[in-house]
């Protein structure tokens, strides 16, 4: 198992049959990305989660690329926008939009976090 990750996608496909291209993995660089915007400074060192967040910086860490459309019907661009930027576009999406695609990510990172934990158990073991 190697201790570097290689950019690899996933293809998450949501209920009405638009698309979602997702890191299928975070480096560590973007975990870190992921969890500064998650999280506040208290001023003592410490820092507190900030819960409006955590579904963006979530979005935000994975999200690459989606097939989404405006009311004209043109594809929402979102390939290679600042994080700044897209956050901007996830924002003008309706809530349960958004909740939608928070749902999806957080269901593919939560398996991946799975496959990896049961590929480690494995490696560990011997014959």
């Amino acid at each position: 198992m190697s201790r570097f990750v290689r950019p690899q996608t996933k293809t998450l496909t949501l209920a009405n049959g638009d698309q979602l291209i997702v890191r299928e993995r975070l480096t560590a660089g973007e975990q870190r990305a992921q969890f500064a915007r998650m999280y506040t400074a208290n001023g003592d060192g410490r820092y507190r989660t900030n819960p409006l967040m955590i579904g963006i910086g979530t979005i935000l860490a994975y999200l690459l690329d989606w097939t989404l459309t405006d009311d004209a019907g043109s594809r929402v661009e979102i390939r290679d926008l600042a994080a700044d930027d897209l956050q901007h576009v996830i924002d003008s999406l309706d809530p349960d939009s958004f909740a939608e695609i928070r749902s999806a990510i957080e269901a593919h990172e939560s398996a991946m976090q799975s496959a990896r934990d049961a590929e480690k158990k494995t490696v560990g073991e011997t014959p």
